[in-house]
Formats: structure tokens, C-alpha cells, sequence
């Protein structure tokens, strides 16, 4: 009789443990929760059409227009260098760095290119 109290006791106490730490990580996986990875960064060369504030306007050598929305993170000109919008007017051929985000392009950075692409 003492044993089947004793293992009452312990499966009560197994469960209740289990209850306070929660789900398994596997398991709230298994539920379709998805691991957030950050979008990967994409280039593109072309030739700025319009630039202002918020966006940058490209068109690439197949003559296709991208918008790209800039943030407070976009940054111009190479690394560590001081340009800002400013420094870049239509017709200047460029790289743009930047990453997809719902159904937007968000610069994250557009630097000058110095060879023609036409």
C-alpha cells in the first residue's frame, strides 16, 4: 500500500513539474511555430532614377524601376564614410544593398560604381 502512495506521489509530482516548465522547445516547433531567420541581404546595379528622404529609385540594365524605402539604418557611400542622399543624383550608376521586408525593399546601402553598366 506504501508503494502505490509513493508512486502516486511521484507521478503528481513528475506532472506537476512538468506542467510549471512548459512545452518542450521541439514541441511548440511541432505546433508550426516557425524560427524568425533575418532576410538575407540582395544586391542590384542600375542607374538612379529619383532619390529623396524616404525613397531611392533605380532602374536596372533591363529596365526595371525598383523603390527602395529608406530608414534611419540605410547608409551611403561605403562603409564609414560620411555621404548622405545628398551625394547621389539621377543617372548615377550604383550598387544597392538591401533586404525584403513584407512586400517592401528597405536600403540598407547604395554606393557609388565608378564602371559604366550600359
Amino acid at each position: 500500500m506504501k508503494a502505490i502512495h509513493g508512486v502516486c506521489a511521484w507521478a503528481v509530482t513528475l506532472l506537476l513539474l512538468a506542467f510549471v516548465a512548459g512545452p518542450l522547445p521541439t514541441e511548440s516547433r511541432a505546433a508550426g511555430a516557425k524560427a524568425t531567420t533575418p532576410p538575407k541581404p540582395q544586391q542590384l546595379y542600375g542607374n538612379v532614377v529619383s532619390c529623396d528622404e524616404k525613397t531611392l529609385i533605380v532602374r536596372s540594365r533591363k529596365g526595371e524601376e525598383f523603390k527602395f524605402s529608406i530608414n534611419i539604418e540605410s547608409q551611403f557611400g561605403p562603409k564609414g564614410s560620411s555621404m548622405n542622399i545628398t551625394h547621389f543624383k539621377a543617372g548615377n550608376h550604383v550598387q544597392v544593398t538591401y533586404v525584403r521586408n513584407r512586400n517592401e525593399r528597405v536600403l540598407k546601402q547604395v554606393v557609388h560604381v565608378v564602371k559604366h553598366i550600359n
